[in-house]
Protein backbone atom coordinates (compact mmCIF):
# COMPACT_ATOMS: atom_id res chain seq x y z
CA UNK A 1 0.00 0.00 0.00
CA UNK A 2 1.33 3.47 -0.71
CA UNK A 3 0.76 6.16 1.19
CA UNK A 4 0.76 10.04 0.52
CA UNK A 5 3.24 12.11 1.94
CA UNK A 6 4.25 15.35 0.16
CA UNK A 7 0.92 17.14 -0.15
CA UNK A 8 1.69 19.66 2.76
CA UNK A 9 5.31 19.92 1.78
CA UNK A 10 4.13 21.14 -1.73
CA UNK A 11 1.68 23.90 0.39
CA UNK A 12 5.00 24.81 2.17
CA UNK A 13 7.13 25.40 -1.17
CA UNK A 14 3.74 27.31 -2.89
CA UNK A 15 3.04 29.09 0.37
CA UNK A 16 6.88 30.34 0.28
CA UNK A 17 7.36 31.25 -3.03
CA UNK A 18 3.93 33.49 -2.64
CA UNK A 19 5.72 35.06 0.52
CA UNK A 20 8.76 35.51 -2.18
CA UNK A 21 6.56 37.41 -4.86
CA UNK A 22 5.27 39.76 -2.42
CA UNK A 23 8.00 40.64 -0.61
CA UNK A 24 9.67 41.07 -3.92
CA UNK A 25 6.69 43.53 -4.79
CA UNK A 26 7.41 45.67 -1.74
CA UNK A 27 10.98 45.88 -1.98
CA UNK A 28 10.15 47.25 -5.27
CA UNK A 29 8.86 50.29 -3.84
CA UNK A 30 10.88 50.18 -0.48
CA UNK A 31 14.31 49.99 -2.29
CA UNK A 32 13.54 52.66 -5.26
CA UNK A 33 15.01 56.16 -5.90
CA UNK A 34 14.60 58.61 -3.34
CA UNK A 35 15.11 61.88 -5.70
CA UNK A 36 15.26 62.46 -9.68
CA UNK A 37 18.22 62.74 -12.17
CA UNK A 38 19.74 66.27 -11.81
CA UNK A 39 19.18 66.03 -15.41
CA UNK A 40 15.35 66.51 -15.44
CA UNK A 41 13.83 69.44 -17.51
CA UNK A 42 11.57 71.82 -15.02
CA UNK A 43 8.83 71.72 -18.15
CA UNK A 44 8.34 67.83 -17.51
CA UNK A 45 8.23 68.43 -13.45
CA UNK A 46 5.44 71.42 -13.72
CA UNK A 47 2.16 70.22 -12.25
CA UNK A 48 -0.67 72.93 -11.13
CA UNK A 49 -2.72 71.64 -8.09
CA UNK A 50 -5.94 73.09 -6.94
CA UNK A 51 -5.13 76.05 -9.65
CA UNK A 52 -1.25 76.54 -7.96
CA UNK A 53 1.71 75.27 -10.25
CA UNK A 54 4.17 73.24 -8.44
CA UNK A 55 7.91 71.70 -8.81
CA UNK A 56 8.06 67.66 -8.30
CA UNK A 57 11.22 68.09 -7.54
CA UNK A 58 10.68 70.85 -4.95
CA UNK A 59 7.71 68.54 -3.48
CA UNK A 60 9.90 65.55 -3.18
CA UNK A 61 12.52 67.49 -0.71
CA UNK A 62 9.88 68.31 1.63
CA UNK A 63 8.70 66.58 4.44
CA UNK A 64 6.72 63.61 4.02
CA UNK A 65 3.93 65.85 6.89
CA UNK A 66 3.59 68.42 4.90
CA UNK A 67 0.84 68.98 2.17
CA UNK A 68 1.56 68.91 -0.50
CA UNK A 69 4.46 66.61 -0.84
CA UNK A 70 5.34 64.01 -2.94
CA UNK A 71 7.03 60.72 -2.57
CA UNK A 72 8.64 58.30 -5.48
CA UNK A 73 6.47 54.92 -5.43
CA UNK A 74 8.95 53.15 -7.44
CA UNK A 75 11.26 53.68 -10.99
CA UNK A 76 11.76 51.07 -13.82
CA UNK A 77 14.19 51.10 -16.85
CA UNK A 78 13.33 49.37 -20.06
CA UNK A 79 14.92 45.70 -20.60
CA UNK A 80 13.41 43.31 -23.16
CA UNK A 81 9.89 42.12 -23.49
CA UNK A 82 8.62 39.05 -21.09
CA UNK A 83 8.83 35.47 -22.97
CA UNK A 84 5.07 34.57 -21.66
CA UNK A 85 3.67 38.15 -20.58
CA UNK A 86 0.20 36.84 -18.15
CA UNK A 87 -3.24 37.82 -19.68
CA UNK A 88 -5.58 41.03 -18.20
CA UNK A 89 -8.99 40.91 -17.83
CA UNK A 90 -11.55 39.48 -15.86
CA UNK A 91 -11.98 36.01 -14.65
CA UNK A 92 -14.14 35.71 -17.70
CA UNK A 93 -12.10 38.12 -19.80
CA UNK A 94 -8.44 37.27 -20.37
CA UNK A 95 -6.87 39.18 -23.19
CA UNK A 96 -2.73 38.97 -24.01
CA UNK A 97 -1.29 42.13 -24.75
CA UNK A 98 0.03 42.41 -28.38
CA UNK A 99 3.74 42.24 -27.69
CA UNK A 100 6.52 40.94 -29.32
CA UNK A 101 7.78 38.06 -27.11
CA UNK A 102 11.52 38.55 -25.97
CA UNK A 103 12.26 41.35 -28.32
CA UNK A 104 14.21 44.16 -27.14
CA UNK A 105 12.24 47.09 -26.11
CA UNK A 106 10.51 49.12 -28.73
CA UNK A 107 8.34 51.48 -29.71
CA UNK A 108 6.04 50.16 -32.66
CA UNK A 109 4.45 52.04 -35.57
CA UNK A 110 2.11 51.34 -38.36
CA UNK A 111 2.06 52.13 -41.70
CA UNK A 112 -1.09 53.90 -42.28
CA UNK A 113 -2.83 56.14 -44.87
CA UNK A 114 -4.39 59.72 -45.14
CA UNK A 115 -5.69 61.02 -48.13
CA UNK A 116 -3.39 60.60 -50.60
CA UNK A 117 -0.10 60.35 -48.06
CA UNK A 118 1.45 57.07 -46.62
CA UNK A 119 3.50 57.47 -42.92
CA UNK A 120 4.20 55.59 -40.24
CA UNK A 121 1.95 56.14 -37.31
CA UNK A 122 2.22 55.58 -33.26
CA UNK A 123 1.08 52.45 -32.61
CA UNK A 124 2.25 51.27 -29.17
CA UNK A 125 4.91 50.65 -26.79
CA UNK A 126 6.83 47.13 -26.69
CA UNK A 127 9.07 46.52 -23.44
CA UNK A 128 10.05 44.64 -19.72
CA UNK A 129 10.97 46.79 -17.17
CA UNK A 130 13.54 46.20 -14.23
CA UNK A 131 13.26 47.63 -10.88
CA UNK A 132 15.41 50.75 -10.31
CA UNK A 133 17.19 50.04 -7.02
CA UNK A 134 20.10 50.49 -4.50
CA UNK A 135 19.67 46.76 -3.56
CA UNK A 136 19.29 43.70 -5.42
CA UNK A 137 16.06 42.41 -5.35
CA UNK A 138 15.34 38.71 -4.25
CA UNK A 139 12.76 36.32 -5.96
CA UNK A 140 12.49 39.31 -8.50
CA UNK A 141 12.24 36.51 -10.70
CA UNK A 142 8.79 35.51 -9.93
CA UNK A 143 6.92 38.58 -11.19
CA UNK A 144 6.42 39.71 -14.55
CA UNK A 145 6.87 43.20 -15.39
CA UNK A 146 5.94 45.01 -18.62
CA UNK A 147 5.15 48.21 -20.73
CA UNK A 148 2.00 48.49 -23.39
CA UNK A 149 -0.34 50.00 -24.40
CA UNK A 150 -3.93 49.18 -22.95
CA UNK A 151 -6.52 48.82 -25.18
CA UNK A 152 -9.65 49.63 -23.32
CA UNK A 153 -13.02 47.75 -23.60
CA UNK A 154 -12.54 45.56 -20.65
CA UNK A 155 -14.08 45.58 -17.80
CA UNK A 156 -12.34 45.11 -14.76
CA UNK A 157 -15.62 45.14 -12.59
CA UNK A 158 -15.93 47.87 -9.94
CA UNK A 159 -14.47 50.05 -8.81
CA UNK A 160 -12.47 50.51 -11.87
CA UNK A 161 -15.04 49.98 -15.06
CA UNK A 162 -13.79 50.17 -18.14
CA UNK A 163 -10.53 51.87 -18.15
CA UNK A 164 -9.35 54.13 -21.18
CA UNK A 165 -7.10 53.44 -23.98
CA UNK A 166 -3.38 54.44 -22.60
CA UNK A 167 -0.20 53.62 -22.24
CA UNK A 168 0.40 50.85 -19.32
CA UNK A 169 2.81 49.57 -16.92
CA UNK A 170 2.08 46.20 -14.94
CA UNK A 171 3.59 44.36 -12.11
CA UNK A 172 2.38 40.51 -12.16
CA UNK A 173 2.74 37.89 -9.62
CA UNK A 174 1.47 34.78 -11.60
CA UNK A 175 1.67 33.02 -8.21
CA UNK A 176 -0.69 35.08 -6.84
CA UNK A 177 -3.35 34.40 -9.62
CA UNK A 178 -5.77 32.26 -7.00
CA UNK A 179 -7.33 30.08 -10.09
CA UNK A 180 -7.74 33.03 -12.29
CA UNK A 181 -5.11 34.00 -15.12
CA UNK A 182 -5.91 37.83 -14.77
CA UNK A 183 -5.09 37.65 -11.32
CA UNK A 184 -1.81 38.90 -9.29
CA UNK A 185 -1.28 42.20 -10.99
CA UNK A 186 -1.42 46.11 -10.55
CA UNK A 187 -1.57 47.90 -13.33
CA UNK A 188 -1.48 51.66 -14.33
CA UNK A 189 -2.45 53.23 -17.02
CA UNK A 190 -1.62 57.22 -17.65
CA UNK A 191 -2.31 59.74 -20.32
CA UNK A 192 0.54 62.52 -21.33
CA UNK A 193 0.08 65.97 -19.57
CA UNK A 194 3.51 67.22 -20.55
CA UNK A 195 6.22 66.66 -23.76
CA UNK A 196 9.63 67.54 -24.12
CA UNK A 197 12.13 67.25 -26.90
CA UNK A 198 15.26 65.27 -25.96
CA UNK A 199 17.26 65.36 -29.32
CA UNK A 200 16.60 64.28 -32.65
CA UNK A 201 16.97 60.74 -32.19
CA UNK A 202 15.37 60.06 -28.72
CA UNK A 203 11.49 59.80 -28.15
CA UNK A 204 10.90 62.50 -25.93
CA UNK A 205 10.41 63.08 -22.23
CA UNK A 206 6.73 63.04 -20.65
CA UNK A 207 4.87 63.52 -17.81
CA UNK A 208 1.55 61.19 -17.84
CA UNK A 209 -1.08 61.50 -15.24
CA UNK A 210 -2.91 58.60 -13.98
CA UNK A 211 -5.65 57.87 -15.45
CA UNK A 212 -6.92 54.56 -13.84
CA UNK A 213 -4.69 52.13 -11.60
CA UNK A 214 -6.34 48.59 -11.43
CA UNK A 215 -5.26 46.18 -8.07
CA UNK A 216 -6.27 42.44 -9.53
CA UNK A 217 -5.68 40.86 -5.92
CA UNK A 218 -1.98 42.27 -5.61
CA UNK A 219 -2.86 45.77 -3.93
CA UNK A 220 0.54 47.10 -3.32
CA UNK A 221 2.36 50.47 -4.01
CA UNK A 222 4.20 49.57 -6.76
CA UNK A 223 2.42 52.23 -8.67
CA UNK A 224 1.48 55.56 -8.34
CA UNK A 225 -2.54 56.14 -7.40
CA UNK A 226 -5.35 58.36 -8.02
CA UNK A 227 -8.00 58.45 -5.36
CA UNK A 228 -11.58 59.59 -5.53
CA UNK A 229 -11.24 61.63 -2.72
CA UNK A 230 -8.82 63.96 -3.89
CA UNK A 231 -6.15 63.20 -1.44
CA UNK A 232 -3.70 62.25 -3.63
CA UNK A 233 -2.19 62.38 -7.44
CA UNK A 234 -0.29 60.30 -9.45
CA UNK A 235 2.18 60.69 -11.90
CA UNK A 236 4.63 59.27 -13.79
CA UNK A 237 7.79 60.79 -15.65
CA UNK A 238 9.38 59.14 -18.53
CA UNK A 239 13.13 60.13 -18.61
CA UNK A 240 16.54 59.32 -19.84
CA UNK A 241 15.14 58.36 -23.37
CA UNK A 242 17.10 56.97 -25.71
CA UNK A 243 15.98 55.62 -29.76
CA UNK A 244 12.17 55.00 -30.97
CA UNK A 245 12.00 57.96 -33.12
CA UNK A 246 9.43 57.13 -35.83
CA UNK A 247 10.71 55.71 -39.14
CA UNK A 248 11.59 57.77 -41.92
CA UNK A 249 11.28 55.07 -44.83
CA UNK A 250 9.31 51.89 -46.15
CA UNK A 251 5.56 53.42 -45.44
CA UNK A 252 5.56 54.43 -49.49
CA UNK A 253 2.63 53.33 -50.78
CA UNK A 254 -0.34 50.68 -50.55
CA UNK A 255 1.30 47.55 -50.53
CA UNK A 256 3.16 48.90 -47.15
CA UNK A 257 -0.19 49.66 -45.21
CA UNK A 258 -0.83 47.84 -42.17
CA UNK A 259 3.30 47.29 -42.16
CA UNK A 260 4.39 47.60 -38.34
CA UNK A 261 7.86 48.24 -37.73
CA UNK A 262 9.73 47.66 -34.05
CA UNK A 263 12.32 50.94 -33.45
CA UNK A 264 14.62 49.68 -30.40
CA UNK A 265 14.52 52.46 -27.46
CA UNK A 266 15.38 52.82 -24.06
CA UNK A 267 14.19 55.27 -21.19
CA UNK A 268 13.21 55.22 -17.18
CA UNK A 269 10.13 55.34 -15.76
CA UNK A 270 9.49 57.27 -12.45
CA UNK A 271 6.04 57.07 -10.48
CA UNK A 272 5.40 59.53 -7.91
CA UNK A 273 2.57 60.29 -5.53
CA UNK A 274 1.81 63.67 -5.00
CA UNK A 275 -0.02 64.34 -1.67
CA UNK A 276 -2.25 67.23 -1.11
CA UNK A 277 -4.58 67.15 1.71
CA UNK A 278 -4.37 65.53 5.33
Amino acid sequence: MAFGGCDDDDDDDDNDEKAAATEAVKRISQDAPTSLPANVPDEVLRVTLGGVEYNLRELLSRPPESRPSAHIVAAYQTVSTPADPPPFGTRDVAVLPDSTREAPAAQVYECRQNASDFAWAFLQPEAGLQPITDETIPALEKLVLDHFRYPAGIDFGPPTGTPPVGPAWRVSAPLLDEGSPTAGQTLFIGSVEATVANGPGNVPLLRLANVARIDRGLPSEVFSRTPSDGTQTGYVLRLNTAGGITPTTGCDGTSDMGKRKRVPYAADYYFIDVFTTP
